[in-house]
């Protein structure tokens, strides 16, 4: 199961961020990946992403949500996926480690995906923790222009 891990620093409070980051329904704001992210309930989501003519979508369900600590997920049907947010207070604000990890039904179809999104999930998570950093250093009260 490929794990993907990126952390950022971001200059404000760890609540500041969590809040942030826990509106998952904004995360389509953040990259031209995530076309739509749907409340379902409570703590789930339909997710629907899309990269280089492949579309694919999933229902996840928040499995941790601990304001300002941890903020966690799990699919419950569609491409296996999970992952979290991991915040820990620094001496300039809040150091977010993201990491995300999904598994495909066969490793012969995982080696190869790997490959190609490899680079594609990269991109979104610096696209999505870049724009959260841009957002609350800049303490700015909309989202960042929609880049679709």
């Amino acid at each position: 199961m490929p794990i993907f891990e990126h952390t950022v620093e971001i200059k404000a409070e760890p609540e500041r961020v969590f809040d942030l980051i826990a509106r998952v329904e904004d995360f389509c704001h953040y990259t031209d990946m995530i076309k739509e992210v749907r409340a379902t309930g409570p703590r789930t989501y339909h997710w629907k992403v899309g990269a280089v003519g492949v579309s694919l979508e999933w229902d996840a369900v928040v499995t941790e949500c601990v304001r300002p600590m941890r903020f966690a997920w799990q699919s419950i049907r569609g491409i296996e996926n999970g992952g979290s947010y991991v915040l820990v207070p620094s001496k300039n604000g809040t150091l977010v480690s993201l990491s995300l990890e999904y598994h495909l039904p066969s490793r012969l179809v995982e080696r190869a995906v790997t490959r190609v999104a490899d680079p594609l999930i990269r991109r979104v998570e610096a696209q999505v923790l870049g724009h959260v950093k841009a957002r609350l250093e800049n303490q700015a009260d909309s989202f960042p222009k929609d880049i679709r």
